[in-house]
């Protein structure tokens, strides 16, 4: 006899899920929560799960699922939409983050091996399939009024072991070896890369 995955507590079931319809708008689970504190950190959620063994896993798993034809039309289907806002009286003082990924290593003089990131961006697109020109690992958009400045923000972070030693270094004029692609309003361009070193 086959051993089931243990639940600790689960809504629904695939074949039953909780169902809505119609036409109108759905908030299947929304919670409300204010902090007026003055100090601390105040987290709606907290959690960790700690892994023991050679066994892998994830914290937190969400999947969103197109399963009809031409879902989204004139819409968007997202796993995740995290908004950082600031409200039309508000000001920050610090930083705000719609989504902040921390990658963490602890111990005094640690070697974890493995392959570390802060973010990894993934495809799993069966053999076969046709993509679209506009698909892409990341997508840029303004769904304001008022235009970001910048792609990216980045510091000069030095680099122990490696040349150039910083995450941002100056160069000499150099041959472009490599070309990335990239989608800029509907059209292909490059950016351009080397292998040579400063």
């Amino acid at each position: 006899m086959a051993t089931q995955p243990k639940i600790g507590r689960s809504i629904g079931t695939s074949t039953y899920p909780i169902t809505v319809g119609g036409s109108a708008s759905w908030n299947m689970k929304r919670d409300y929560y204010r902090s007026a504190s003055t100090g601390g950190d105040t987290r709606v959620e907290y959690r960790d799960l700690e892994f023991k063994g050679v066994a892998g896993g994830e914290l937190l798993r969400l999947r969103v699922i197109a399963n009809g034809l031409l879902c989204a039309t004139g819409a968007t289907v997202n796993a995740i939409h995290a908004t950082g806002r600031v409200a039309a009286a508000g000001t920050v003082s610090g930083a705000l983050n719609a989504i902040r990924a921390t990658l963490e290593v602890a111990g005094s003089t640690p070697t974890p091996g493995g392959t570390l990131a802060a973010l990894q961006l993934d495809s799993n697109i069966v053999t076969g399939a046709t993509m679209g020109a506009s698909d892409a690992f990341v997508r840029v958009t303004d769904s304001g009024a008022t235009a970001l400045q910048n792609l990216f923000n980045i510091a000069s972070v030095t680099i122990a072991s490696d040349t150039p030693t910083s995450l941002v270094s100056t160069h000499a004029d150099h041959v472009s070896t490599h070309l990335i692609r990239c989608m800029v309003n509907g059209s292909a361009m490059w950016l351009l890369a080397t292998n040579a070193h400063t």
